[in-house]
């Protein structure tokens, strides 16, 4: 957690993201660059939001990441991302992402979903979201910090 907040902080006012990678002894931080900025600075109508209320992973950093897991049999344990002077909370468009290829079925139903709420550029909370079949959306789920 330490890395992902420090990743935050930093990138604030933007928001951050990445994900955690590894098994049942090891977690990884892999952080990915928000291009958001960049495509909204190409393509306002295309991407009319900025990165201080999106993110958009960089394609090439993000598969680099799916195969390492694939070459060292790991998991894809968590997406994380930040929300500058915002809650820590799943949005509808969060959900979006989540669920790009299938509107009704997260694209890594086992990965846990984190949410930074970053104000000020300091930390205020996180929150950590999982996939629930039954009402077939994200719950908040108990997330522990070390």
């Amino acid at each position: 957690m330490n890395q992902i907040i420090a990743q935050a902080e930093r990138e604030f006012p933007y928001e951050c993201c990445g994900f955690i990678i590894g098994d049942g002894s090891i977690e990884e931080v892999r952080p990915i660059e928000n291009i958001q900025n960049r495509k909204h600075a190409e393509d306002p109508a295309g991407f009319p939001r900025d990165a201080r209320t999106a993110f958009l992973m960089e394609p090439r950093q993000h598969l680099a990441v799916m195969r390492e897991i694939d070459d060292r049999k790991l998991a894809l344990r968590v997406v994380y991302h930040s929300h500058p002077d915002h809650d820590a909370y799943f949005s509808e468009t969060d959900r979006r992402q989540a669920c790009s290829f299938d509107q009704d079925e997260p694209d890594y139903p086992d990965t846990v979903y984190i949410v930074m709420s970053i104000r000020s550029g300091k930390f205020a909370r996180a929150a950590a979201f999982a996939w629930d079949g039954g009402p077939r959306g994200f719950v908040e789920t108990e997330l522990v910090l070390d």
